[in-house]
């Protein structure tokens, strides 16, 4: 702003001025006997003469009041300019320190998108859902003329049944089957079913074993078999009865992979230990009495053998000691059987068996 003191200096000028002026002009005298026009003149030149020094005065104080009035406004422009160079700096220092985080930001940014996002998406929720478990066959309480029975059923896709530690052949629909063997006494089935997840769910039922006349028994004797009639052939000559007692299981491998698929044929050596422990002329005499290698019922057997082709022309069947004909005849069954091992009371696929069973 502009300093209002010479102003008022210069307004005291002019007023000390003007008074000057009339002071000078009614304290001179004209002299005696002169004219108006001398005494007009002397007038002019006694204003001039006292005019002259205090314009010199007044020139001097309005030019003094200039200086000062310079001097003013630069002992003003300091303050004036130093906010503005003050007002600069932080503004050059509030943008600058920004300005030097951008980048930590954008790797920060840039770090965090290539992370998988956790964040968005809550885990799912723990599963504790019990698998589904149904036994469909055989009902509870049910009466089963063999002593191996199928169990079947259904649960989830992808659990895993047992029964203690055996373990179910399972679908991937869920369907799953497993053999046990049931006793004469009731025996009771316990099937657990497990989930991916730990969950498990346990069913149990009852089945009782009531061996008919026709079933097999494990129970074998080297007891010799009722002979025929005298002078009455009972058995055809195209297959002799092979001699009695043990032999080893690889003994009977070369014959029993004549009639056997490949893929049996370690289940069907693993029957023969259990029925007869390899003797050809192994012979039960419980009912009506077991013969052979696979242990066939007596009764069945003449049947069985013409089925499977071991009758002769004369009528005469193969004998139930001959190996060759015990086996073919036990394939027979168990090739129109379901399931193929139904007619044996063991299990081929027991832990104990000499040869692992994988069909």
């Amino acid at each position: 702003m502009r300093p209002r003191i010479p102003l008022a200096y210069a307004g005291l000028l002019i007023v000390a001025l003007v008074a000057i002026v009339g002071f000078a002009a009614f304290s001179t005298s004209p002299s005696t006997g002169s004219s108006p026009d001398e005494a007009a003149d002397q007038s002019a030149a006694s204003i001039e003469a006292a005019v002259a020094p205090v314009s010199a005065r007044v020139a001097s104080a309005i030019l003094a009041l200039r200086v000062s009035d310079a001097d003013a406004r630069l002992t003003q422009t300091p303050s004036t300019t130093a906010p503005a160079s003050t007002t600069t700096e932080v503004t050059t220092s509030s943008t600058t320190e920004p300005e030097a985080e951008v980048e930590p930001e954008a790797e920060l940014a840039e770090s965090t998108s290539t992370l998988p996002d956790t964040t968005t998406t809550p885990p799912p929720p723990k599963d504790t859902t019990p698998p589904a478990l149904k036994i469909t066959s055989p009902s509870d309480g049910a009466t089963v003329d063999d002593r191996v029975v199928t169990f079947e059923g259904t649960s989830e896709p992808g659990a895993m049944v047992t029964s203690g530690p055996y373990e179910a052949n399972v679908e991937e629909d869920g369907d799953w089957s497993i053999k046990l063997v049931v006793s004469s006494e009731g025996s009771k089935a316990t099937i657990t079913a497990h989930d991916e997840a730990g969950n498990t769910t346990t069913k149990s039922i009852t089945v009782t074993y009531d061996p008919p006349a026709a079933q097999t028994t494990t129970t074998t004797t080297n007891a010799s078999p009722p002979p025929p009639p005298p002078d009455e052939p009972k058995w055809s000559p195209l297959w002799p009865a092979d001699p009695g007692g043990r032999q080893s299981l690889e003994h009977w491998r070369p014959l029993v992979e004549q009639y056997w698929p490949a893929n049996l044929v370690n289940c069907a050596l693993n029957i023969i230990y259990f029925e007869s422990h390899g003797d050809a002329r192994a012979y039960n005499s419980s009912g009506p009495g077991f013969e052979g290698l696979f242990q066939h019922h007596s009764g069945y057997w003449k049947g069985r053998a013409a089925a499977a082709g071991f009758r002769d022309s004369n009528g005469l069947y193969a004998t139930p000691y001959s190996a060759e004909a015990n086996i073919a005849v036990a394939w027979y069954l168990a090739n129109n059987s379901s399931p193929w091992d139904r007619h044996w009371s063991v299990d081929p696929h027991h832990p104990n068996a000499p040869y692992e069973c994988t069909e």
